[in-house]
């Protein structure tokens, strides 16, 4: 063999070495896990930060309401569910997506509340703790222990959530039998939810929202506490 044709091919395969190891280096690097970011800052609303373990609430809740839709769409392979793109125009995006979408909104719009009730000591009624406590335990003893090692929760921070939850939906609540609604078509409780009209156009804007797309963008809902082993 020629001294150039063998130089050309040992040139060749250097050459394919390194893409190989750049290929590898690359997803390493983009690659993400999970539980390294728990304590991270996903989303801030006015100053207060809420953390991906504490954001892993809106995901258990979102996943499971969903994760029934799936098994009624697709029993055998719940992922088609997750996996199915809606045409939209603009909209259209795939199930998982919106999903981040609603626990998203669902978590700001839930602090917004929450916030605002504290000002008005809505949430200090001991009957509604009671029941609140009962519920939020019921909802503990019923995540798996693998879905609690995955969102890095635990009881008191599964109660204080959802009671968090509890105290956002009163207060806006209050606020669907004050404020007036008439220029609106729909219900006063669509209007302040995190997607009505109302919500979107008079509350929302008042606030500082910022939410981390460097770690939001890696996670894609529908794998998180559902189908481990699908």
């Amino acid at each position: 063999m020629r001294l150039s044709n063998k130089k050309t091919i040992i040139a060749i395969i250097i050459a394919n070495v390194m893409l190989v190891i750049f290929a590898i280096g690359g997803k390493m690097l983009s690659s993400f896990n999970y539980e390294d970011h728990l304590d991270d800052t996903v989303i801030s609303v006015d100053g207060t930060n809420i953390t991906l373990r504490e954001f892993g609430y809106y995901i258990y809740m979102i996943e499971s309401f969903v994760q029934n839709q799936a098994l009624l769409y697709d029993p055998e392979n719940p992922k088609h569910w997750w996996n199915t793109h809606f045409s939209a125009g603009p909209d259209s995006q795939f199930v998982c997506d919106y999903a981040k979408k609603v626990a998203v909104n669902t978590c700001i719009c839930d602090q917004i509340y929450y916030k605002e009730a504290t000002k008005y000591g809505i949430g200090r009624d001991e009957a509604l703790t009671s029941q609140t406590l009962g519920e939020a335990r019921a909802l503990f003893m019923n995540m798996t222990s693998w879905q609690l090692e995955a969102t890095g929760l635990d009881e008191e921070l599964v109660i204080g959530m959802y009671n968090k939850h509890v105290i956002a939906s009163k207060y806006a609540k209050k606020l669907s039998g004050e404020l007036n609604f008439s220029k609106y078509d729909k219900e006063p409780d669509e209007l302040l939810n995190w997607d009505g009209e109302y919500y979107q156009e008079e509350i929302l804007p008042k606030h500082e929202v910022i939410i981390s797309d460097k770690i939001l963008r890696k996670i894609t809902l529908g794998k998180i506490t559902v189908n481990h082993d699908a």
